[in-house]
C-alpha cells in the first residue's frame, strides 16, 4: 500500500526513474520510516485485507462465473503457438488487496 500511495509523489520528484529504480527507492524510504509510521501503514493493510475478505465472502457470482469471478469455460483447444486467449472476469468480482509493501534487502 505504501508503494502504491507514494509512487506518484516519488515519480514527480524523480521523473527519470525506471519502475525498478522507483521500487528500490520506495523500499528504501519505507525502511527508513519509524516503527510508528510503519504501524500506520500496516493498519491500513490489515483494513484492506479485511475489506477484501468481506467482499469475497459476500460475493455471489453471476451465471457463467466461478467464485473468484473467472469465466467458466471448457478447456480451450490448442491455439496457434501455444497461446491461449485472455479469459474475461466478472466486473463485480472483489478486487484483490495489493501487496502490503515491497521490501528489498
Amino acid at each position: 500500500l505504501y508503494q502504491n500511495a507514494m509512487r506518484d509523489q516519488f515519480k514527480a520528484q524523480n521523473p527519470g526513474m525506471t519502475f525498478g529504480q522507483l521500487s528500490k527507492y520506495t523500499s528504501a524510504m519505507y525502511a527508513e520510516m519509524t516503527p510508528d509510521e510503519k504501524q500506520a501503514w500496516n493498519a491500513r493493510a490489515e483494513a484492506d485485507k479485511a475489506r477484501y475478505l468481506h467482499e469475497l465472502a459476500t460475493y455471489v457470482p453471476p451465471p457463467g462465473f466461478d467464485s473468484k469471478g473467472d469465466v467458466i469455460v471448457p478447456p480451450p483447444a490448442v491455439f496457434g503457438r501455444g497461446k491461449r486467449p485472455k479469459l474475461d472476469r466478472d466486473a463485480n468480482a472483489p478486487k484483490s488487496n495489493g501487496p502490503t509493501l515491497l521490501i528489498y534487502r
